[in-house]
């Protein structure tokens, strides 16, 4: 009598409780690169209210230090983004992401901030905004201005909303573009200091 026996391969089985552990931890440090991220924009709008605050005194000498002040910020806002973050920023790619989102959500507030100062009518980064709004009145013509004005819109309206809509794309769209770009460069620097 023959006997034969078969020897079986272990299996490896992988039950759905692992997978879903981590797709939480996944979904945990995302959401907490998001806050630190937002905890990091709001340090660098206020930076970016003060140096435009900063920007109306009319000193000569504080002229000069305004365009370095922002890029000290900007690059501040990203490292501080990566601080916030702590252990979630490994290398630079998840620094950079980090700092990307704080510097574009600080471009956002200086726009805003510089969108209600030119509404007020104060020129903002030595940027002549008042002039520009005049400037679009100027290139209406006399038919169609007088069809605004029929319609309820004044010439200091029309001139108003020049100015707000000038700060929004020169400050709030390509300076919250310029903010995310140097606070992705402090983010990805904030790893190799730390590693």
């Amino acid at each position: 009598m023959t006997v034969i026996t078969q020897q079986q391969q272990p299996q490896v089985i992988t039950t759905p409780r692992r997978r879903k552990a981590k797709r939480t931890q996944k979904k945990a440090s995302s959401g907490s690169l998001i806050i630190s991220s937002l905890k990091a924009s709001l340090v660098g709008g206020f930076c970016v209210l003060l140096l435009m605050l900063i920007s109306l005194i009319p000193l000569q000498f504080l002229a000069c230090l305004v365009v370095p002040g922002f890029l000290v910020a900007w690059l501040s806002t990203g490292m501080l983004a990566g601080i916030f973050a702590g252990d979630n920023v490994n290398n630079s790619y998840q620094g950079g992401k980090v700092g990307w989102m704080a510097g574009f959500w600080a471009g956002i507030y200086g726009g805003i901030i510089a969108m209600i100062l030119a509404a007020v009518g104060v020129s903002v980064l030595g940027i002549p905004i008042v002039n520009f709004g005049q400037g679009i009145v100027n290139q209406i013509s006399a038919e169609d201005l007088q069809g605004l004005v029929s319609i309820g819109l004044t010439v200091d309206v029309i001139a108003l909303m020049g100015r707000v809509f000038g700060m929004f794309i020169i400050v709030g769209v390509i300076g919250s573009l310029i903010s995310g770009l140097f606070s992705s460069i402090g983010g990805m620097i904030y790893p190799k200091l730390t590693g």
